[in-house]
């Protein structure tokens, strides 16, 4: 009896509705993500990008990987039609710009972490941003050894950027050490175990909407043709069909698809959090490396 009551308590623990997150104060963000689409993904950050833009962010995309196997048209026409499509995704959000830095696509394993590291640094140093976006390097069970690599080079960069030892070359150039003092953190939870997000960001009507267009944006991984077809004909084989998808083209079709999963997905993840529309994160702010001074602030600080 008692090991049901804590499973229960367990269950009801679990259950309970996220922190909602605030919007740092601030002025630039970073989003370093391995592949084109990780910034729209359904359980990913197109939502929040949208919700930063409109409290006055400039946001840039850094994307690791080249995606050459992100497609069906080969390895150097995947990439070049990915960054088209990364680029078209991005200005829907309203950002400012993209950085393609081009290591292969599911061969980042053997990807020297120092290289790439040095390369978030830098960029860090250069924008000097208030937001950091990225994978969660404690989601240990994402399958995706991009995710896994590019995350544990993002937050090893954070972390560094801000030590002047640390590629003292930078200050050369004028990029001075740069301390990021928030990060919002995304992985995949039906992968498994090991993600636990913090935090919810409400979303309004109108985030979600960009979040959908940028996502379908991506139509060479995202809302083909043929998986329009494959529903249609499935619902047939049922006596079924979708009245809103009578007139639309099979291409017409698969977006509506795939806009009407992004919009189940934040109304889900709102819902789960009290709120109409969300996503979850896990966030670090400007204390939490030192849990003693983050609870005390939380107790004690005041306006001045």
């Amino acid at each position: 009896m008692i090991g049901l009551i804590l499973l229960a308590a367990a269950a009801i623990a679990a259950a309970a509705p996220l922190p909602k997150a605030a919007i740092p104060e601030g002025k630039r963000f970073l989003v370093i993500q391995p592949h084109h689409d990780d910034h729209t993904t359904d359980y990913g950050m197109g939502g929040l990008i949208a919700k930063l833009v409109d409290a006055g962010y400039d946001g840039w995309f850094i994307r690791a990987s080249n995606d050459e196997k992100d497609g069906a048209w080969g390895y150097p026409h995947n990439d070049m039609i990915n960054q088209r499509e990364s680029e078209a995704a991005i200005a829907i959000l309203g950002m400012k710009g993209l950085y393609s830095l081009g290591w292969r696509n599911d061969y980042m394993d053997p990807t020297p972490l120092l290289e790439l590291r040095a390369q978030i640094i830098l960029l860090i140093r250069k924008h000097r941003p208030d937001v950091v976006l990225g994978h969660d390097p404690w989601g240990h069970y994402d399958r995706n050894p991009d995710h896994r690599k590019v995350a544990r080079a993002c937050a090893e960069a954070v972390w560094m950027a801000g030590l002047r030892n640390v590629h003292p070359e930078h200050i050369e150039l004028g990029l001075e050490p740069w301390r990021v003092p928030h990060q919002f953190l995304k992985a995949r939870v039906d992968y498994g175990r090991g993600h636990e997000a913090n935090v919810a960001v409400e979303l309004t009507q109108a985030h979600v909407a960009r979040k959908m267009k940028a996502y379908s944006a991506h139509r060479n991984v995202y809302a083909h043709p043929s998986m329009a077809r494959s529903v249609r004909q499935q619902l047939a084989a049922r006596g079924l069909k979708a009245p809103e998808l009578d007139r639309k083209t099979d291409e017409e079709a698969a977006v509506a698809i795939e806009e009407w999963h992004m919009d189940w997905i934040s109304r889900k993840r709102g819902t789960e959090n009290g709120l109409r529309y969300a996503e979850i994160f896990y966030y670090l702010g400007e204390f939490d490396h030192l849990p003693g001074l983050t609870g005390y602030l939380r107790d004690n600080v005041v306006k001045r």
